[in-house]
C-alpha cells in the first residue's frame, strides 16, 4: 500500500515545481517580449511607419461668466511636408528640428480668415459684454482659449487629438469692448500658442520640449457681413508659407506601428500591458496555493478517518467539560503531524 501512495505525492510535488518553474520562465520571457516590443515601439524602429497629419482646425474662444463663445474657426489649412520646403533655416532658424527625421515634420499654414460667419444676436452680444466686465471685477482679467485640433490616421481610437491651452497674455477687457462694439476693429493676443508641437506616438499633443518660440497675433472683426480673422503678425513665421498669413505651426508626428501590435500597444502602454500580465499570474499562484494547508489532509494523504476522530473527540471533550482529555487529544494531534512517520502510521488505509 505504501508503494502505491508515495508515487503520487511525489507525483503531485513534481507537478507543482514544474508548474512554479514554468510561471518563473514566463515571467522572465514576459520581460524579454517587453524590452522587444519597446525596441519595435520606438520611432526610430524601421518597423513603424511615418504618420502625418492629414486635418487641421483651429479655433479662439472667450470665455466668460455668462458662458463661452467662439471667436474664430478656420479648417483651411495647409500641411506642407518639411521635406519639400526649399528653405529650412528660415524657418527653423534654430534648428529645434535638427534631431527629428523630415518625414515626420509638416508646416501647418491657415488661411487668416474664419471658416464661419459671426452671428450672435445684439441682445446675447451685450449680455456677453456685461458678463466680461464681472469677470473683471472678480479675476482681475478675462479668459481667451485657444485649440489646435490634429487628425491622423492612427492610432484607432485616437486619431483625433487636441491641444487646448489658455492665452496668458489676454488683451484687456476695454479692447475686447471696442471691437464687439464697433468702435475698433481689433486687439492684439501676445504669445497666443506655441509655434512647435509634437504629436506623439501614444496619442497626445505637447508643445516641443526644446522650442519656446510663441506665435503672436492680431484678431480683427471684418465689418458689413461680419467674420473674424487672426493675422500672424510675425513675419518670421511666414517664411515658408507661401503668402498665407493667418495661424502657423511646425508639428512632429511621431511615427507608429501598424497593423494589430500598433493598434495594441496604442491603446495600452507596453508597460501597462507587462503589469497585467505579471498580476494575472500572480492570481493563478494565489489560487493555486490558496488554503493549501486545508487541503494537504485531503488531496497528499490516503486516509484521514483516524485524524478525523481525534479532531472530533477534540471537540467533544471540549463540549463536556473534560479538558484534561481534550489536552491530551490536542498534543496527540499536534505529535503526529510533528513526525511524518507517525503521520503515515495514522493515516494508512484500513
Amino acid at each position: 500500500m505504501r508503494s502505491s501512495v508515495v508515487p503520487v505525492a511525489v507525483m503531485d510535488a513534481l507537478l507543482f515545481d514544474m508548474v512554479g518553474l514554468g510561471l518563473v520562465t514566463g515571467l522572465i520571457s514576459g520581460a524579454g517580449v517587453v524590452a522587444g516590443l519597446q525596441e519595435i515601439y520606438s520611432s526610430g524602429n524601421p518597423t513603424n511607419i511615418a504618420n502625418p497629419i492629414v486635418d487641421v482646425s483651429v479655433k479662439i474662444d472667450i470665455k466668460a461668466l455668462g458662458g463661452r463663445l467662439n471667436l474664430f474657426k478656420t479648417t483651411a489649412c495647409e500641411k506642407i511636408p518639411w521635406k519639400y520646403l526649399k528653405a529650412y533655416d528660415d524657418v527653423d532658424p534654430l534648428d529645434y528640428l535638427g534631431a527629428y527625421n523630415v518625414d515626420d515634420i509638416q508646416l501647418i499654414c491657415c488661411q487668416p480668415d474664419a471658416s464661419t460667419m459671426w452671428l450672435i444676436p445684439p441682445p446675447v452680444q451685450n449680455r456677453f459684454i456685461q458678463s466680461l466686465e464681472e469677470r473683471e471685477m472678480l479675476f482681475g482679467k478675462m479668459e481667451l482659449i485657444l485649440n489646435w485640433d490634429f487628425l491622423r490616421a492612427r492610432p484607432k481610437g485616437k486619431e483625433l487629438v487636441r491641444y487646448e491651452s489658455p492665452i496668458e497674455h489676454c488683451p484687456s477687457v476695454d479692447d475686447v469692448k471696442r471691437v464687439l462694439n464697433g468702435t475698433a476693429n481689433s486687439f492684439s493676443i501676445i504669445d497666443a500658442y506655441p509655434r512647435y508641437f509634437r504629436v506623439t506616438g501614444s496619442g497626445e499633443v505637447r508643445r516641443l520640449e526644446a522650442a519656446i518660440d510663441s506665435v503672436s497675433g492680431e484678431l480683427l472683426l471684418n465689418n458689413g457681413t461680419p467674420w473674424w480673422s487672426f493675422y500672424d503678425t510675425n513675419p518670421s513665421d511666414l517664411a515658408g508659407c507661401q503668402g498665407l498669413n493667418g495661424p502657423m505651426a511646425i508639428v512632429v508626428s511621431e511615427e507608429t506601428p501598424q497593423g494589430i501590435i500598433g493598434e495594441t500597444l496604442s491603446k495600452f502602454s507596453i508597460w501597462s500591458l507587462y503589469i497585467t500580465f505579471v498580476l494575472a499570474v500572480a492570481r493563478f499562484i494565489r489560487l493555486q496555493c490558496s488554503d493549501l494547508r486545508m487541503r494537504i489532509p485531503y488531496e497528499n494523504l490516503p486516509s484521514c478517518d483516524r485524524l478525523l476522530d481525534i479532531c472530533e473527540g477534540i471537540y467533544a471533550a471540549r463540549a463536556e467539560g473534560e479538558l484534561e482529555v481534550e489536552e491530551v487529544l490536542y498534543w496527540t494531534l499536534v505529535n503526529i503531524y510533528r513526525s511524518p512517520h507517525m503521520l503515515l502510521e495514522y493515516t494508512k488505509p484500513d
